[in-house]
Parts: C-alpha cells; structure tokens; sequence
C-alpha cells in the first residue's frame, strides 16, 4: 500500500515537471494576418497610371428671349427711330431741281442715262394722273401712247410702267427682306427704314418709298424694315426715259394716299374720294395731308442716286 502511494506521488511530481517545461504557443494576431495578405494582393498589381483631372466649369447664362414677331414690329413702329443706325450712303453730287432734291454717289457720273432722266424729271403732280403709268393718260397729252405690238385694236404706253403683283400687309414681320426684280420698280407705302433712309408717318403724312433697279439682275435688299406697308412691284418699259414711269407712279400713288379720285381703268373707279379713303392712308378715312416720298435708283446692291420730295393736294 505504501508503494502504490509512493508511485502515485512520484507520477504526481513528473505530470508537474512537463507543465512547468513545456513552452507556451502565441496566439496568432488575425488583423496583422490580413494585412499582410492585402499587402501581397496590391503588390502583384501593376502600377496604375495617374489620371488627368477634368474640371468642368458650368456657366450660366440668360436664357434669351425670341421676340415675337407682331410685337416687335409695334414696338419698333412705337418709336421716333424705326431700328438701329446705319452708315450712311455716299452722296457727293447734288443734282436737285424744281420739287426734288437729287442726290447722286460716284456712280452716277458712270450712268448718263440715270443721269439723264433724273434730269428730266418733273415735279409730281397728282391731279394729273387719276390712272396708272400703265394706261394712256387723257390729262397729260405727250404721255405717248401707240398701239400695242401684240393687239393693234389696244393702245400702249412704251414709257410707262406695268402694274404687276400688289401685297398687303407687306413685310409684317420685322426685319425683311425687299427684293427688287431686274429691270423693275418697287414701290413701298408705309413706315419704313431702308438703310440709312427712315420715314415714320402719322395722321397728317405719309410715307412712300421706291426702289428702281436698274440692273440686269434681280437684288434683294436684306433686313430692311416696313410696317405693315402697301407694296406694288413691275416692270418699267423704257430705262431710257424713266421720268415719265417714275412721274406717273409717285403723282398717281400720292393722289391716291391724298385722298384724291384715281381710277383703275375709264369709269372703273380706285379711289372715291369723300367719303373715305381706300385703305385709310395714314390711319385716318380722309387720308393724309402731304406724302413723304423717296425715290432710290440702283443696280443690284448699288446705289446711284436718291430723289427726295413732298407731295401736297395742292400740287
């Protein structure tokens, strides 16, 4: 029995030498683990190429405003200057006589027969002319009349002008653009700037412009104001002796926007006179009191000459 004690003593003692040798195991650090790892993995990466940096920059801006186009013509029409300046045309002769004041640029003394005919222009004079340069006028005998190459029964007037195509309202919409057929007149009523020449009207005058082209080719004039004018456009029969087409087509014009008789044809009445006027010139049923008119001879986008004058009922 001693013995058994004794061993199991001795066994108790040697269990009690192995703990107090036996070396302790660490406990493994999981975050320092994985780090590493992560380490590895973005060191078998290739190296990326830095990036250029793009700054975009937003500017802001007023949204802008689309006129419409009614509004505008009445705001425009509103004011003492129709629309914003422009240069001026070069005039540097003066051949002004009777009514009219003529101007001419450099070009004029290259154009005898402009030259010409301007001369022989003569004073308007709207009592005489009740019909248009298109017919035979009874009241002006050496407005010569002969009888027509493709009907001899008709009488023609070779130094005259065609009544072709009429527009009302014309060039509503602001700014336009003002085409003038080669060879052929156009003939404007209403408020209106053409390049520097602006012609605002009001219950006593109105306004009358007309482009004459001279040139074999037709022109367009670009953004040019009308508000809401009358126009006529055709041809003139003879460039030679123009001051009989451009005399007949301001004098009958100005009858007309003077309240004065005017016919379309003999007995075929245009213009009645009293008690109102066709198309309420100058906004009122007894039409206007006197007649602002321009007259413009060009070629293409040339100018060559203006002729300026008023018109009365009196004349």
């Amino acid at each position: 029995m001693k013995k058994i004690l004794v061993l199991l003593v001795l066994m108790g003692l040697f269990l009690s030498a192995c703990n107090a040798i036996k070396v302790a195991t660490p406990t493994p650090d999981l975050n320092a683990t994985v780090q590493v790892m992560v380490d590895k993995a973005l060191a078998s990466q290739p190296t990326p190429v830095p990036q250029s940096t793009v700054i975009i920059t937003v500017i802001e801006t007023a949204t802008p405003t689309i006129p419409d186009p009614v509004l505008a013509q009445s705001a425009a029409a509103s004011k003492d200057d129709l629309v914003v300046a422009v240069a001026p045309v070069a005039f540097v002769e003066d051949v002004s006589h009777g009514a009219w004041t003529i101007q001419g640029t450099d070009r004029l003394a290259d154009n005898s027969i402009v030259a010409g005919w301007l001369g022989r222009l003569k004073d308007p004079a709207p009592s005489l002319w009740k019909y248009f340069p298109n017919l035979p006028n009874p009241d002006v005998p050496d407005f010569r009349v002969v009888k027509c190459a493709d009907n001899p029964e008709k009488d023609c007037v070779p130094d005259g002008m065609e009544y072709g195509t009429y527009s009302t309202p014309y060039c509503w919409q602001s700014p336009c653009d003002i085409p003038v057929g080669a060879w052929e007149y156009r003939y404007i009523t209403g408020d209106y700037q053409f390049l520097d020449q602006v012609c605002k009207g009001d219950m006593s005058k109105g306004c009358m412009l007309v482009l004459i082209n001279v040139m074999d080719q037709s022109y367009t004039w670009r953004n040019q104001y009308v508000d809401n004018g009358f126009t006529l456009r055709g041809r003139y029969f003879n460039g030679d002796t123009l001051e009989w087409g451009v005399w007949g087509l301001v004098s009958h014009g100005s009858a007309s926007m003077l309240n004065m008789k005017t016919y379309s044809h003999p007995g075929e009445l245009m213009n009645n006179g009293q008690p109102g006027n066709s198309g309420a010139n100058c906004g009122i049923p007894g039409g206007c009191k006197s007649i602002d008119v321009t007259v413009i001879v060009h070629a293409g986008d040339a100018i060559i000459a203006q002729a300026k004058t008023v018109v009365k009922p009196t004349q």
